[in-house]
Order: structure tokens, then C-alpha cells, then sequence
């Protein structure tokens, strides 16, 4: 059962009817409109393309994220915003974080983040999306996807439920490039035009390593923890970690990575969560959730987290992933939602790049290359960078050796903090 947003935050209505989007020969059509999606609609609809965003879910919506924006996505929102009006976000800066790991724990400044609930922010970039030209159609599910080969389109199949009471209606949407936003979920495959001798693309391509974690989450209302806010707090146990943080209305976020293995013994997710709590904070933690609290809350799940898939689907160079849909490494560096803005940038960026004496931007193959290029320059060292941060948390010694280092020369700790999540303190949150 997924939480229910917000009261505050009202629900977007679709800008276009199926019948209408059925009948519109689009440019790009975005199936997903997390941070990814959302950017890379807006920034096709600012250039002027005709841009169809669809999400299986409707706006507001929370998702199982640990909600904070690293330095990397406040600059990634600052170029957002220079075609937009400003994001109302309310988010709350952060100040510090706080690790704990067997009773001992440290507390870090982290300069330049901040924390956003998923609802207000994911809300607030669909509608800069709209505001820019692109139409907006929710509760729209992909069940089929065709790459067109040499024709020049690629086709969609949506499952459109108008209403809430209303029978999913079966649409059809052509365009001339389709934008997998889809999430970690993922699960689209792209069919070959007839007559196309072509292999078919799919989520069989992922890979993900033997030790994945999965991540769980789920919020707490406001007076269940004294956490302050500004403060996010990491307690890492030996079946993973799990980061706490007060939104701007006041719940407390909670999100873990955890071993498959933990969780299949545990009698639920919130015990699992709980186990590892009760690892980090030993005789402390008293300003946290109790355990109780944690055993009993209602949990959400990912698919495993770690993850690559084909960036670019079928033949054509039509069918493109962006987001957690293409990449993704188990978050621990906060990274996660600064990944999928700039990743949904290089998306477009690369489609409507022009070639040093060209008139129009290249044509899909070539714009599909750009892309990976693009994208393996971005992503490459950062997602390796991470993958090693993960991997070391999963070893009790290094993790304690890491905290005694921090309590005893905290000037090196705040020096190489920007490294190992990916920023630069200093670069900060207005």
C-alpha cells in the first residue's frame, strides 16, 4: 500500500485527452516522470519540440528515496531553472550528517545539500515541464513498445485509466523518439518492426551483481523521532544501512539498502530496518525512531538497486533509457536523484545537439551515440566511485577504522567528504 501524499500538495490533471495524444504525431514521447523524465521533458518542450510526458501513477507521489539533493543535483537544478521559473521547493538545507555504526558515531557539517520530500519535488518539475509546452498525461501504463527500424517513428501501447473508476483505455502514440524513464522497474521490452532483422532488446539485458541490495522505505509523521532538522543520520549495520532525515513538513524520511539475505530472514522489512538500527546505535540513538516504531511501520520496496541496462533500445537509436531505467549504483553517497536530473540533461542535450555546420540536429542513430558517449563521460567514474563505497560498508573493521579516523582528525574527514559523495563544499543550497 503506498502512502497517500500530502493533503497540502493537489493533484495534477492530464493537459490532453488519449484520443488527442493518439491522434498527435509527437516528437518525443517520456514514459516516466521522476527527475529523469521530467528534465528531459522539459528541457525538449523549451526548444520547442512536441513533447508527450506519461507516468503509470499520477502527481503528487512518494517514492522510496532518502530524499536529499547532493551539491551535484542543486547545480543540476540551477541549470534547470535558467528555463524555468524558479521550483518552489521549500527544501530544507542540510547542515550535517551523522554516521553511527556499533554504538559509536560522528557528526560531519555537509555544506551544499539540502532535503525535498519526492512529492513536492517530483510535482514541482512536472510542472515546469508544463509550463514549457509539454503535455502531461498520468495513469498511463507502457505495455508495448515497437522500434519502427527504418520508418521514422517508434510506437508505444498505453494502458490510459482516464478516471479513477474509468476502464484502462488501450492508446496507441507514435513519435519519433521514446524516453525510458521507467525506473528501476524496468521491465519494457522494444519489439522490431516486421520485416527487421534486428535482436530484441529487453530488461533480460541488465546486469546486476550477485550481492545487490534492495531498498526499502517509508515515513514516520512528525513526532515519532527528535531528529533535527538539517541533520541526516546514516546508521550502518551488517545487513546494510538505513538514513534518516526530517522533510520540510515535518516527517521523518527513512530509506535502507539491504541484504536480500537479511530480509528473507527477518519476519518483515521494518524488522530488518530495526536489526540494523539496533546494530548502529548500541546504548545511543536516542533521538531516533524507536525500534518498535521501525518493526511495525509500513515498508515500500525497490528492485535490486544496482543495475546497468542497455542505453539505447532496438536498431534505430529511437528507444533511449535515462535515469535509474539505464544506470544505477546502491546510493549510500546521496547521490541518487542528482544522477537522474543530469542524466535526463544529457538526454537531451544530446538530441538536440547540431554539428558544427549543420542546420537541424543529427538524426537518431547519431544522437543515440552522442548519448552513450555523453553519458559513460558523466557517469562512469562516479557510478564506479560509488560501487566502492557500498562495498566497503559491507566490512565491519573498515567501517569502524573509517568513524575512529573521523572522531580523530575530522579536518582530513570534512576535506575528503565532497570526494567520496561527489561534491564540493562550498557550492550551497540559497
Amino acid at each position: 500500500m503506498t502512502e497517500p501524499p500530502p493533503p497540502t500538495l493537489s493533484s495534477r490533471a492530464a493537459t490532453i485527452s488519449p484520443a488527442a495524444a493518439a491522434r498527435t504525431p509527437w516528437q518525443v514521447l517520456v514514459v516516466g516522470a521522476g527527475p529523469a523524465g521530467a528534465t528531459a521533458a522539459h528541457r525538449l518542450a523549451v526548444r520547442g519540440l512536441r513533447v508527450l510526458l506519461v507516468d503509470r501513477g499520477s502527481m503528487p507521489r512518494s517514492k522510496v528515496c532518502g530524499c536529499c539533493l547532493s551539491v551535484a543535483a542543486i547545480a543540476e537544478l540551477r541549470l534547470f531553472e535558467r528555463g524555468a521559473a524558479r521550483l518552489p521547493l521549500g527544501a530544507i538545507p542540510l547542515r550535517t550528517v551523522r554516521v553511527a555504526h556499533r554504538g559509536r558515531s560522528v557528526s560531519l557539517p555537509l555544506a551544499g545539500g539540502a532535503v525535498v520530500s519526492r512529492e513536492r519535488l517530483d510535482a514541482a518539475l512536472v510542472d515546469a515541464a508544463i509550463m514549457a509546452g509539454c503535455h502531461w498525461l498520468p495513469h498511463s501504463l507502457l505495455t508495448g513498445l515497437v522500434d519502427g527500424g527504418d520508418s521514422a517513428v517508434a510506437t508505444a501501447t498505453l494502458a490510459v485509466r482516464p478516471a479513477a473508476e474509468a476502464a484502462a483505455l488501450p492508446t496507441t502514440i507514435t513519435a519519433e523518439c521514446i524516453v525510458l524513464a521507467t525506473g528501476l522497474a524496468d521491465r519494457v521490452r522494444a519489439r522490431v518492426a516486421p520485416g527487421t532483422d534486428a535482436p530484441t532488446d529487453g530488461h533480460d539485458g541488465a546486469e546486476m551483481p550477485d550481492d545487490n541490495r534492495v531498498g526499502l522505505g517509508t515515513t514516520l509523521p512528525p513526532g515519532m523521532a527528535d531528529l533535527p532538522c538539517g541533520e541526516l543520520t546514516m546508521a550502518i549495520g551488517s545487513d546494510g544501512y538505513c538514513g534518516m532525515v526530517r522533510l520540510e513538513d515535518g516527517r521523518i524520511d527513512v530509506a535502507a539498502a539491504v541484504s536480500r539475505v537479511a530480509l528473507a530472514r527477518r519476519a518483515s522489512p521494518g524488522h530488518t530496518v530495526a536489526a540494523i538500527l539496533a546494530v548502529a546505535a548500541g546504548d545511543g540513538g536516542g533521538a531516533w525512531p524507536s525500534l518498535d516504531a521501525i518493526a511495525t511501520a509500513e515498508f515500500r520496496a525497490t528492485p535490486p538497486l544496482t543495475r546497468r541496462a542497455p542505453l539505447v533500445g532496438g536498431t534505430s537509436g529511437r528507444i533511449l533509457r535515462c535515469g535509474d531505467a539505464a544506470r544505477y549504483v546502491e546510493p549510500f553517497t546521496g547521490e541518487g536523484i542528482g544522477w537522474a536530473l543530469a542524466s535526463g540533461r544529457i538526454l537531451a542535450e544530446s538530441l538536440l545537439a547540431v554539428e558544427p555546420g549543420a542546420e537541424a540536429p543529427p538524426g537518431p542513430a547519431a544522437a543515440a551515440a552522442r548519448y552513450e558517449v555523453a553519458h559513460r563521460h558523466r557517469f562512469e567514474a562516479a557510478h564506479a566511485r560509488c560501487r566502492r563505497v557500498s562495498l566497503a560498508l559491507r566490512h565491519p573493521a573498515v567501517t569502524m577504522a573509517a568513524l575512529e579516523a573521523a572522531r580523530l582528525a575530522p579536518w582530513a574527514v570534512r576535506r575528503l567528504l565532497p570526494i567520496v559523495i561527489g561534491g564540493h563544499a562550498g557550492v550551497g543550497f540559497p
